[in-house]
């Protein structure tokens, strides 16, 4: 380095004393007659296209597309073609391997590993994306999602979760368990002073995905990367000895449409359920409540909700990565996310977004930012699809009375068997 900085050094000094001696006239004029340089313009950007696949909703999409189309204005050589794909999940499977024009995926979180895996996406990390600017910029459910393999894979784009809804009409902020012991005691004697109504209902007898915050507080888990199943375990026997307790305090039976109707109905008090659920009950005109999920008590832990979402995520097919990169952190900066919640009640996966007073200022939007934060992320490995049918069964086994140490252990075998059929 040293020599070639001497060498450059002397040259130019060559080269200025050329320059001092060769025209014999004032500094700086050129020769008669030596025609002048011509400056080399500044080369335009190239135009650039990037489509974007996705499933928004009409009634999301005017926001998004101002969002696009405030990018091209900012980016006059970049143009995005935005084509909603139905049936996503089966199109790309054939369309990306047979080369079509395919830049971005905006699709759900939870597909990160099955698309990784399949070659279908590609990681940003190889384009200088870091863990460590996930997890500074979006909320750690929502960055952990885009992690798969030690690489990072795409943009977490909006968040979902369940948490708790109360109505008002039965039930105070005062009155809200801080703890799953608290919610056991109080459902028993609330129920008792309440005949036919209920203290607290969800989707308990067969649905995973409401069941899961229980599982993760008491320290269990469904299953991890490498296949790793949870359910016996210790943790996992805490989480459905608490389970097994809630039969004889809820409805039998016990699905979504039985929870929601009483809910709506003013016959239970509390509610776990998601963002989805809320424009059900303001066309109500319910008087309703949030309050974040209570402490599973064995563990003092908060009751983790898998946290879910969308995503947006390059394509192999993708020749400009830089731009695509570009524009993704543009979608999912602060102001992007503020302007989303603020049209679509998007949760935000951008810290900065949640913090602001914009978001502060919507309770719905802000309660369910804080819930999530406070979540999972719904496992991305290809192994979950092995989980929901053995913690389905588990769950209705429970409910049935069964002995949770029996329940675990075909759980746990019959997830490892599913586990084993996937690889």
């Amino acid at each position: 380095m040293v020599r070639r900085v001497g060498f450059l050094t002397a040259l130019f000094v060559l080269i200025v004393a050329l320059a001092a001696c060769g025209t014999g006239g004032p500094a700086g004029q050129s020769p008669q007659g030596q025609a002048q340089p011509t400056p080399t313009p500044t080369p335009e950007p190239q135009p650039v296209t990037l489509t974007i696949w996705h499933g928004w909703q009409p009634e999301a999409l005017t926001a998004v597309e101002s969002l696009m189309r405030a990018y091209e204005a900012q980016h006059p050589n970049v143009h995005i073609d935005l084509v909603h794909v139905p049936d996503m999940a089966n199109r790309v499977v054939s369309a990306i391997p047979g080369g079509e024009k395919v830049d971005i995926l905006a699709f759900g979180m939870d597909w990160v590993g099955r698309l990784a895996d399949a070659g279908l996406i590609v990681p940003v990390s190889d384009h200088g994306v870091t863990r460590d600017f996930m997890r500074d910029t979006y909320i750690g459910p929502a960055a952990d999602a885009m992690i798969y393999k030690g690489k990072v894979w795409g943009f977490p784009e909006a968040v979902e979760c369940v948490s708790w809804i109360y109505n008002k009409a039965l039930v105070g902020a005062q009155d809200i368990p801080k703890t799953t012991d608290e919610l056991l005691a109080k459902a028993r004697d609330w129920n008792a002073a309440h005949p036919g109504q209920f203290f607290f209902v969800y989707p308990a007898q067969n649905d995973p995905y409401f069941s899961a915050p229980w599982w993760y507080g008491a320290g269990a888990y469904f299953v991890k990367e490498d296949g790793a199943v949870g359910l016996e375990s210790e943790a996992g026997l805490r989480a459905a000895q608490f389970i097994a307790q809630l039969p004889p305090l809820m409805p039998q039976p016990v699905d979504y449409v039985a929870a929601t109707a009483l809910f709506k109905e003013g016959k239970a008090a509390i509610i776990q359920n998601g963002p989805w659920f809320i424009p059900e009950l303001q066309a109500l005109g319910m008087d309703y409540g949030l309050a974040l999920m209570p402490e599973f008590g064995a563990t003092g832990r908060r009751a983790a909700p898998f946290v879910s979402g969308k995503a947006l995520m390059i394509t192999p097919n993708c020749e400009r990565p830089d731009v695509a990169i570009d524009l993704l952190e543009y979608f999912t900066s602060a102001d992007a996310q503020i302007a989303l919640a603020k049209a679509n009640r998007a949760i935000p996966t951008n810290k900065a977004a949640v913090a602001s007073a914009d978001v502060q200022a919507m309770p719905d939007v802000a309660h369910f930012a804080a819930q999530a934060a406070l979540g999972v992320p719904l496992p991305t490995t290809p192994y979950m699809s092995g989980l929901w049918e053995p913690v389905t069964a588990a769950l209705e086994a429970l409910w049935a009375g069964q002995a949770p140490e029996q329940v675990l252990q075909e759980a746990q075998a019959q997830a490892l068997k599913n586990i084993a059929a996937l690889r």
